[in-house]
């Protein structure tokens, strides 16, 4: 698939026409579409491509092109093997994850441990346990947003999909009284 073709793909699941894709971008019909059929006599920009696939909320773009870019094929993969070797699907993403949040139940526990400790803070290492225990648990804040990236990108599931998940708990908090949004004032 070309990265025309990609484009023309996420523009039609997004329902915009050329027209509406150009307004979104600062480009015309005639532009867009020369894009989409590949017909541009020189590379298209990387910041239009990125206006592109922010408006098109279509990260697979900017993948497509970073995989098909010569430099990465021809220069940097041959200095960095390891490269080739990145594993992107879900279930290899899901697993480390989990392996992530066991990780992070365990740094959790230990950090409960020394918080049970009145004087906690008086401790010589109580500064550096505090980090390390922290960083394994912000890593699994980093694995959901990688998780999230790859069901988008993977076309599994779409960005509307991962929100809906997210307004469930907002919905059952709300029900049970909990966690209401503020309001302003001025609803009536």
């Amino acid at each position: 698939m070309t990265l025309g073709q990609k484009i023309a793909g996420a523009r039609k699941k997004k329902g915009l026409t050329l027209e509406g894709l150009g307004a979104l971008i600062g480009m015309s019909k005639s532009q867009v579409s020369f894009i989409e059929n590949d017909n541009l006599k020189t590379p298209i920009a990387p910041e239009k491509l990125i206006e592109i696939a922010e408006a098109l909320d279509a990260p697979e773009i900017l993948i497509h092109h970073c995989d098909t870019c010569p430099v990465r094929q021809h220069i940097l993969l041959k200095l960095f093997p390891d490269l080739n070797n990145i594993r992107r699907d879900p279930a290899i993403v899901v697993s480390r994850l989990r392996k992530e949040m066991m990780e992070a139940a365990d740094a959790a526990e230990r950090l409960a441990e020394r918080y049970s400790d009145a004087n906690f803070r008086s401790r010589p290492d109580y500064l550096e346990t505090f980090e390390r225990e922290m960083e394994q648990i912000i890593d699994v804040k980093r694995g959901i947003e990688i998780l999230e990236f790859e069901l988008i990108l993977s076309g599994l599931h779409s960005r509307e999909d991962i929100d809906r998940v997210y307004e469930r708990p907002q919905r059952k908090c709300e029900q049970h009284g909990h966690h209401l949004p503020e309001t302003t004032g001025t609803e009536g």
